[in-house]
């Protein structure tokens, strides 16, 4: 059992609640999100960030000079998206965003694969061009947030989108009569494999259906997010850190191979910066996955987490409020009451007798309420209600308002009546020396 406090007050409540004190607003850079991820992986390699930033102005570098030194209008799109898609990778791997990265270094091949064909092929790259007319057509008939959109602002939107597909009809009606039906699904007639194995290529397709599986949320995808602890499956939101390393490794061949591809076909270009810097990542790569690796160890817990639960306070006048405790977060919330049609009968039974079993001797002198953990009783948040600082609501002033994880406390402690009903208490911490 635990209890709060809020002085001063009569002691019968006049109000049962009031405003739990301290109340502890999330502050959006408190949030336990992954930038601290970020700041690990700093910490363990801490020159990486300068060695990205070089890699980042000797492609924007490159990039100037093959755009004024070659007429391949194919070549030069597709190498557009490669230089933008590698300096996301770039931005990825320093923020530990795994999944965005594994996409990204997925989009790098795709480009090495394209870039391939319309420099080998000059009615190739014109079937690439003639493409780009049906892309105006699919974002028309996609009408993407429409109805969204209200008013002025909706039927401008709307002309826009009847004004492009005008535009492009004809122009990609033409191209789809030229190439065939099936040239609306995909530009190229060949599939992916068949093309990079046509290039020498064909050792990358391993990692783009690897990399497919996340891309497509197949079940495989989330394979670095869970982990069977305790005997249950633990599933863990935020960075996918196991899935840096490859996509590092892999994301910066297929560029480095963009940029020989590009400087073969345009002889004025040398690019020997741009490639020293792949030269020069890819050095690196093994500090990074070391890195990597260390930190997604540090993050799996080693015991099987506490999901949320409920938690039901009850005043001196018996007045109730219920909350949802994250105890993995140390945040709580107001919620709505359990859905009593929901509940099993013995759920119902355990709470009605809970309640009935609370007497005036269970407050500390000092207390306004108490608190207590239901199994098994799923609460909502309640709207517009803000999350907490859970100590502010658990935890007594006495215990130095500190929360240990939620533990049944000895039978032989509790009540009879209220053991019998299987009602976990909370605890507070014993204080620390």
């Amino acid at each position: 059992m635990s209890s709060s406090n809020q002085a001063p007050r009569p002691r019968v409540d006049s109000e049962p609640f009031g405003v739990p004190k301290p109340l502890i607003a999330l502050d959006p850079d408190d949030w336990p999100t992954g930038r601290s991820v970020s700041e690990r992986l700093y910490c363990e390699m801490p020159g990486f960030g300068q060695l990205v930033d070089q890699a980042h102005f000797a492609m924007t570098m490159a990039g100037r000079s093959f755009y004024g030194a070659t007429s391949n209008t194919a070549s030069l799109e597709v190498f557009s998206q490669a230089v933008n898609d590698f300096n996301d990778l770039l931005f990825d791997l320093c923020d530990a965003r795994g999944r965005p990265a594994t996409r990204t270094a997925r989009a790098l091949i795709e480009h090495l694969i394209n870039l391939s064909d319309v420099v080998a092929d000059t009615s190739l790259a014109e079937r690439y061009l003639a493409h780009g007319a049906l892309t105006p057509m699919i974002e028309a008939e996609a009408e993407v947030g429409i109805a969204l959109l209200k008013g002025r602002e909706r039927r401008t939107e709307e002309h826009r989108l009847r004004s492009q597909a005008r535009r492009h009809r004809q122009k990609a009606a033409e191209a789809v009569a030229k190439y065939g039906s099936r040239f609306r699904r995909s530009w190229s007639e060949q599939n992916l494999y068949d093309r990079a194995r046509l290039h020498g290529h064909e050792k990358f397709y391993d990692y783009y259906r690897l990399s497919s599986q996340v891309l497509h949320g197949a079940s495989g995808g989330a394979r670095e997010s869970i982990r069977e602890i305790d005997g249950r499956h633990v599933y863990r939101s935020g960075m996918a850190l196991a899935l840096l390393p490859h996509a590092y490794v892999e994301g910066v061949r297929a560029f480095k191979l963009i940029l020989e591809t590009m400087v073969l076909a345009t002889p004025p270009v040398d690019a020997i910066e741009a490639v020293q810097a792949c030269n020069a990542l890819l050095a690196a790569w093994p500090h990074y996955r070391r890195a990597t690796l260390k930190v997604d160890r540090q993050l799996w817990p080693r015991t099987a987490p506490v999901g949320p639960y409920a938690v039901l306070a009850i005043s001196r006048s018996r007045k109730q409020r219920w909350y949802c405790h994250d105890p993995e977060l140390k945040l709580i919330i107001e919620a709505q009451p359990p859905d009593t049609d929901k509940l099993t009968d013995m759920q119902r039974k355990n709470v009605e007798l809970l309640i009935a079993s609370i007497t005036d001797d269970m407050f500390a002198e000092e207390d306004q309420w108490i608190t207590i953990v239901l199994d098994g009783v799923t609460v909502n948040p309640r709207p517009s209600a803000r999350w907490v600082n859970d100590a502010s609501v658990l935890v007594p002033a006495s215990s130095d308002r500190r929360l240990l994880s939620p533990l049944p406390v000895d039978p032989s402690e509790l009540p009879r009546v209220l053991r019998t009903c299987g009602v976990r208490w909370l605890p507070p911490e014993v204080p620390r020396p």
